[in-house]
């Protein structure tokens, strides 16, 4: 291989970030049944397979005269690039724009062996044929043209670099906060549940013991009206009785009639007064018993004004989680579009629902241009 200069390897890097891109849209555009501009970056650039490409070129220098060997090394770099590329990734992002979880042999859906064999037909295609191409198209240039070529390219591979990572980090964000919100959402609605069901019961509880309380004073008035109904009908009677049989008695002693009547009136008032007494502090007693309402009714109150702050702070939570549904469906489309098989397996549950939104909005957008056309 022949000795090439700064310029010339960032242009060979271009150009196969290009072809892999290519490849990978073609491939991708032909199985979704759609195209699809495929790849992290918004422009028409693979940089995994740019960076592999560079990486079996050089790899595969002391092996280039044995096919096995060169296809051995190459499938050996170019499989360990794109593991700890889509590791990082991962790590990095919470989403994996290629997984492999669904393949044979693979290991942690970053690599498996189907892609391994792919890099090495791809290293010895590379070097021992498009190489050639691409070289020769690169060597007959002047070195001038080749550096004005990468100065002009780079920025704005830059600049795609910069914004696509962006929204990747975004997109990880969202996810994150979704997650939490979707949490907290989950933890509200089941302490929502919890209070309404402690007052459902507090409430029946109380209207037990109300009516529990109620039925017992009335009985006890009841009661004591009906035992000083018979108390005062049983002295009336005693009474007739003593003045009937103390008649005859009053012409010789009208003053001994008289203070016996007296005593007799005062000792029935005495027994009537008594009952009272005995009925009032009983009624008394089971009137105090509803001094446990009002610490109900305060408590019924409090969990009344924990649910009103939970439905509150529900309410709070379903705004910032719409907010975060129109900010991922505005930033992030591009992104999931490019990767229609990208899948999170940290925040599975929130990519799987941004995914559903920005598809809903596309479904939605979709509809209303072939309505107006």
């Amino acid at each position: 291989m022949k000795m090439y200069t700064f310029s010339q390897w960032v242009l060979f890097f271009y150009i196969y970030c290009f072809l892999g891109w290519l490849w990978e849209s073609a491939y991708v555009s032909i199985k979704e049944k759609h195209l699809v501009n495929r790849g992290f970056l918004k422009g028409p650039l693979l940089p995994i397979y740019g960076s592999g490409a560079l990486c079996v070129l050089v790899v595969t220098i002391p092996f280039r005269d044995s096919v096995p060997l060169m296809c051995l090394s190459g499938m050996v770099a170019a499989t360990v690039l794109e593991y700890v590329t889509g590791a990082v990734m991962e790590k990095l992002f919470h989403v994996r724009y290629w997984d492999y979880s669904d393949k044979f042999m693979n290991l942690n859906g970053h690599i498996c062996l189907g892609s391994t064999v792919c890099w090495g037909v791809m290293t010895v295609l590379v070097v021992d044929v498009i190489q050639v191409y691409v070289e020769k198209l690169v060597l007959s240039f002047d070195d001038g043209i080749v550096e004005a070529a990468v100065i002009l390219v780079t920025p704005f591979v830059t600049a795609d670099v910069v914004t696509s990572f962006r929204a990747a980090i975004r997109l990880r964000d969202v996810l994150i906060q979704w997650e939490r919100v979707s949490e907290e959402m989950q933890k509200l609605a089941e302490r929502k549940q919890e209070l309404e069901l402690a007052i459902a019961e507090r409430k029946s509880e109380m209207e037990s013991v109300f009516a529990e309380r109620k039925q017992e004073v009335e009985n006890v008035f009841a009661e004591r009206k009906q035992e000083l109904e018979a108390a005062l009908e049983g002295r009336k009677s005693e009474l007739g009785q003593a003045v009937d049989g103390r008649k005859t008695e009053m012409e010789t002693s009208v003053t001994d009639w008289k203070q016996e009547l007296e005593n007799a009136i005062k000792s029935a008032g005495e027994k009537a007064n008594e009952t009272l007494a005995m009925g009032a502090q009983e009624v008394s007693g089971r009137i105090a018993a509803f001094g446990e309402l009002p610490g109900k009714i305060a408590a019924i109150q409090e969990l009344t004004d924990k649910l009103a702050a939970v439905q509150e702070k529900a309410a709070r939570l379903a705004g910032e989680n719409e907010l975060m549904r129109k900010l991922s469906v505005k930033s992030i489309r591009g992104l999931l579009k490019r990767n229609p098989k990208a899948v999170s397996f940290m925040n599975k549950e929130a990519f799987d629902d941004v995914k559903e939104s920005v598809s809903k909005k596309d479904d939605t957008k979709s509809n209303t241009r072939k309505k107006q056309g």
